[in-house]
Order: C-alpha cells, then sequence, then structure tokens
C-alpha cells in the first residue's frame, strides 16, 4: 500500500474532511461500476457518492494495515456489502410500492388513462380497507395511532388516553396488528 494513502487514511481517522473526498474520489471508478452493476430505485449517483463517503469513513476508522491487507480491497467489500443490504431492504415486501411508484407529473402528461388505473387504483382500495381498520380501533387505539403517526407526543398521547406509556404501547401493538389485517 502506498504512502499516500495510508497518510490519508490517517488524516481521515482524524476527522479530515477534504482528505476523507480525496481518498473516495480515488476509487470513484470502482464506485461508479458498482453504481452500474447494482439498481436502487429511489438513488441516484450522489447519493451513491454519500454512501461511499460514509462506507469509506467507517472503513478508515477500523482498518489497520499492519496485517498486510490492502484498503482498497477492504473498502471494495465493505462498500459492496453495504450496498447489497440497501437492495435488500429496497426489495422488501412492504417497500414494492416504492419501486413500482411512477410520478403523478409524467402520468398527466402522458395521458394515457390506462397506465394511470393500473398505477392508482389500488391507492382505492387501501383507502377504503384503512376507513374500515380505523373504525374498528378503541378510543385508546386511536390516540396511540395519532401517537405512531407522529400526530402527538408520547406525555400529551398518555394523557388524553388517561393512561400510562405501557399501556399506550400496548395499544399501540393492538392498532398495527389490526392495521396489518385489513392491510
Amino acid at each position: 500500500m502506498n504512502t499516500f494513502e495510508v497518510e490519508l487514511i490517517e488524516l481521515v481517522k482524524e476527522k479530515n474532511n477534504e482528505a476523507l473526498e480525496s481518498l473516495v474520489q480515488r476509487y470513484k471508478p470502482m464506485i461508479d461500476n458498482m453504481y452500474f452493476q447494482y439498481k436502487i430505485g429511489l438513488y441516484d449517483r450522489n447519493d451513491w457518492y454519500q454512501e461511499a463517503l460514509l462506507v469509506c469513513y467507517s472503513t478508515c476508522q477500523i482498518f489497520d494495515g499492519a496485517s498486510g491487507s490492502k484498503f482498497g480491497s477492504f473498502f471494495k467489500l465493505k462498500f459492496k456489502n453495504h450496498i447489497i443490504d440497501i437492495v435488500r431492504r429496497e426489495n422488501t415486501f412492504k417497500r414494492q410500492a416504492n419501486q413500482f411508484a411512477c410520478s403523478y407529473e409524467l402520468l398527466i402528461e402522458s395521458n394515457d388513462p390506462a397506465e394511470f388505473i393500473q398505477n392508482y387504483v389500488h391507492l382505492l382500495n387501501t383507502s377504503s380497507y384503512l376507513e374500515e381498520a380505523i373504525s374498528e380501533l378503541s378510543a385508546l387505539e386511536l390516540v396511540a395511532l395519532q401517537f405512531l403517526l407522529g400526530e402527538v407526543k408520547l406525555q400529551i398521547a398518555c394523557e388524553i388516553g388517561s393512561c400510562n406509556s405501557n399501556q399506550l404501547n400496548r395499544a399501540a401493538s393492538r392498532c398495527r396488528m389490526k392495521m396489518m389485517q385489513y392491510l
């Protein structure tokens, strides 16, 4: 490993941003290669470089060149594993809506009613399921739903529901389970 790279790694450990950017710049071809190799739905190239900066920083913090390993190989392995984790997370069932989403503006511009129906009719079904699920919730579960949605803080939700935090958390769990049954 060359001494310039060792110096950059040491500077990154000392929280030097320029050294981190310089180090990531050295591995830009590898990052670009992975960009073309893996598809992450809502990520553009700048998002990839942000992820590379994060992974490079954490790799520098744990890298020890004394064992004879090369930083480039270690960084590539860590970055590839990080990207694969993101791809896995993107492919989970609950994020499928993000994968199949398309811009409403593009749908309007295309003037294709079939595509609009294909992409948005499922929302109508979902909203009717949500209305039905909400009608089944108790008063405390409704307060817990507001808490889960971030509409009210824990303390205020407990005051409204006349309960303690444990009771509210149990109500929130019941609320989640009921919502999942309907969806």
